[in-house]
């Protein structure tokens, strides 16, 4: 698959990338075309992919989401557990589907992303309504002053 060219978006996929040395630490790339699954020379590898729309608008949305647990910014590394950081990436609003995710992920991990999922969706949820209630209030206070004359 190569990249495709949307006006000002580019389709991008997004890898999070974990090292056996390093259990506690989570890579994070966007690359234009579909990369490759298999383990790196380094040992690293693949443990998830999804393909965004807009990758670098993905890729943006993980890093606000996931900025406190960032070790390496020019390396993209955060120190968070697999887990949190595939469901930060699932949660996402941003049109975007799940590609690939490893198998050898154990269905106890699966599980709790999927509950990650439902919790990281509903938060934004929350913060949706309170700033659509904060915006009706600044409404109706501008009616009410106008009223006023």
């Amino acid at each position: 698959m190569t990249a495709i060219q949307l006006g000002t978006m580019k389709t991008g996929f997004l890898s999070l990338i974990t090292h056996p040395q390093h259990p506690d630490l989570v890579r994070v790339r966007i690359d234009d075309d579909l990369p490759a699954l298999k383990p790196q020379d380094d040992g690293s590898q693949i443990r998830y992919l999804a393909r965004f729309m807009d990758g670098e608008a993905g890729m943006m949305h993980v890093h606000n989401a996931m900025h406190t647990a960032l070790v390496d910014l020019d390396n993209r590394i955060y120190r968070k557990p697999l887990t949190k950081m595939i469901a930060c990436v699932e949660a996402e609003d941003l049109d975007h589907e799940r590609i690939w995710i490893d198998p050898a992920i154990p269905a106890n991990d699966v599980s709790q992303i999927e509950t990650l999922v439902r919790q990281r969706r509903a938060a934004h949820r929350r913060i949706d309504r309170i700033w659509q209630a904060v915006g009706f209030l600044g409404l109706l206070l501008l009616l009410l002053t106008s009223l006023k004359l």
